[in-house]
């Protein structure tokens, strides 16, 4: 993980704009980091769900199970990169499976710490909050994008 400190790293993430330093102080004790070695698994498609990650370092893979194809790679992270936003919003298992292609360091926000924060600090759960439905919403376009390229036109 880069040596700059972990308050400093979380202001670079999308997830965190908009944040004021003393709420990404308050952020910097509620989260961890993880490593991940290359080729190991993240999390896999259908565990349980409570937690989002941000990409401190590395590159990992979203794979998804295809029944024809086996796994297919549908996004890759890099640093600044999130993942598991869904997991704070509706509580369901993983949608996908997150492997580390290199050794990865990912800093990582439970939903209990997210409550926690929502109680200390909820002008800065509601910015993390509002910054997950863009990062959605941008996920969604690019899917509808490319789902539309392998649709037959209705009627």
């Amino acid at each position: 993980m880069p040596s700059i400190p972990l308050s400093q790293l979380l202001s670079h993430m999308r997830l965190f704009d908009g944040l004021e330093a003393e709420e990404l102080a308050v952020v910097e004790k509620l989260v961890f980091v993880n490593r991940v070695k290359a080729g190991e698994t993240a999390c896999r498609e259908g565990d349980h769900s409570d937690f989002v990650c941000f990409v401190a370092s590395g590159r990992l893979d979203i794979v998804k199970h295809h029944a024809e194809q086996g796994e297919v790679v549908i996004a890759q992270l890099k640093p600044g990169d999130s993942l598991g936003e869904m997991a704070l919003v509706d509580q369901q298992p993983r949608s996908a499976t997150v492997r580390a292609v290199e050794n990865s360091a990912l800093v990582v926000l439970t939903r209990k710490g997210f409550e926690q924060l929502r109680r200390r600090r909820p002008r800065a759960a509601a910015v993390i909050m509002e910054n997950i439905a863009l990062v959605l919403c941008s996920h969604l376009r690019q899917t509808s994008s490319r789902l539309a390229r392998f649709m037959l036109p209705l009627g």
